[in-house]
C-alpha cells in the first residue's frame, strides 16, 4: 500500500489502484537550511536528460485517444510491449485465466495455455499502439492546502519514487518520468476555491493524469510514462490544470 497517497479505488477489479513511494526520507529540522549541492543539481539534470531521450508524446493528441487504466493487466501488457521481450505466457496465464490456475493436470494446463496464447499476443500488440494512458488518482492526500503565496496547490501525486499499481494485478506498476514538473498545480481562482473547499472538508475529488507510456523499467516491472497534462475532477467536471513552476 502507498505510504504517501491513499488508494482511490476499492479492492474490486474495476477502478482499484494503489501507489507507493520507494523510500521514506526523515523529516528535516525546521531550523536546518536546505542546501542544493552541485551533485544534487547534476543528478537532477541527468534524470531530465534521460527522460528527454525517451520517446515523447504529441501534446496535440485528443483526450478521447487516451485509454483508461482500470486493471493491472493493462499495465502488464503495456510493460511487455515496451520491454521488447517475448511474453512469459505461463506467467501471464497465471494472471488472466482461472481455468489455468485452478487445474493441476499438466496436459490440461498446456491445452489452456495454447488456447490463450493468441489472446495474449493480441493484447500485447494492441498495447504497442495504444500508449496514451489516462489514470485517476484520489485527490485527498495528493494535494496540500492551497498555497496563497504561490497561487497553486502543492501536489505529491508524482513525487520521485512514487508509483501506482492495481489490486487485481499488483506485479506491474506505473511511474512518471517528469513528475517533478507537477509539484505545483495551478487553476483559476474560482476553481481553486471549490477544490480547496472539497479538499479541506474531505470530499471526493480526483486527479486525472494523461500520460504517454515511454519505456519498461525492467528492474522494477514499471511502465514509465510522461505526464502530458493533468486535470482535477470535481463533481463530474474536469478542471484543466497548468503546472506552476
Amino acid at each position: 500500500m502507498k505510504r504517501t497517497l491513499p488508494a482511490l479505488f476499492a479492492i474490486a477489479l474495476i477502478l482499484s489502484a494503489c501507489g507507493k513511494k520507494d523510500t521514506d526520507t526523515p523529516d528535516t529540522p525546521a531550523s536546518a537550511p536546505v542546501a542544493t549541492s552541485t551533485a544534487d543539481l547534476a543528478a537532477k539534470a541527468q534524470v531530465k536528460a534521460a527522460a528527454a531521450s525517451l520517446p515523447q508524446a504529441d501534446p496535440a493528441t485528443p483526450s478521447a485517444s487516451y485509454v483508461d487504466i482500470t486493471s493491472g493487466n493493462q499495465l502488464m501488457y503495456s510493460y511487455i510491449a515496451l520491454s521488447g521481450v517475448p511474453p512469459d505466457y505461463a506467467a501471464v496465464a497465471q494472471r488472466i485465466s482461472r481455468e489455468y490456475t485452478s487445474t493441476d493436470d499438466a496436459f490440461r494446463k498446456q491445452e489452456v495455455l495454447d488456447a490463450i496464447k493468441p489472446q495474449i499476443d493480441s493484447k500485447v500488440s494492441e498495447a504497442k499502439t495504444r500508449r496514451y494512458l489516462r489514470y485517476q488518482i484520489n485527490g485527498q492526500g495528493a494535494l496540500s492546502p492551497y498555497a496563497m503565496d504561490k497561487g497553486a496547490f502543492p501536489a505529491k501525486f508524482a513525487e520521485a519514487g512514487t508509483y501506482y499499481y492495481m489490486y487485481d494485478n499488483g506485479d506491474y506498476k506505473l511511474g512518471f518520468t517528469n513528475g517533478d514538473g507537477y509539484s505545483l498545480l495551478k487553476v483559476d481562482q474560482e476553481a481553486a476555491r471549490k477544490i480547496e473547499a472539497a479538499r479541506s472538508s474531505y470530499k471526493n475529488f480526483a486527479i486525472i493524469v494523461y500520460a504517454y507510456a515511454q519505456e519498461a523499467d525492467m528492474s522494477a516491472r514499471q511502465v514509465k510514462a510522461q505526464i502530458v497534462k493533468v486535470a482535477i475532477k470535481l463533481n463530474g467536471e474536469e478542471i484543466p490544470v497548468s503546472a506552476a513552476m
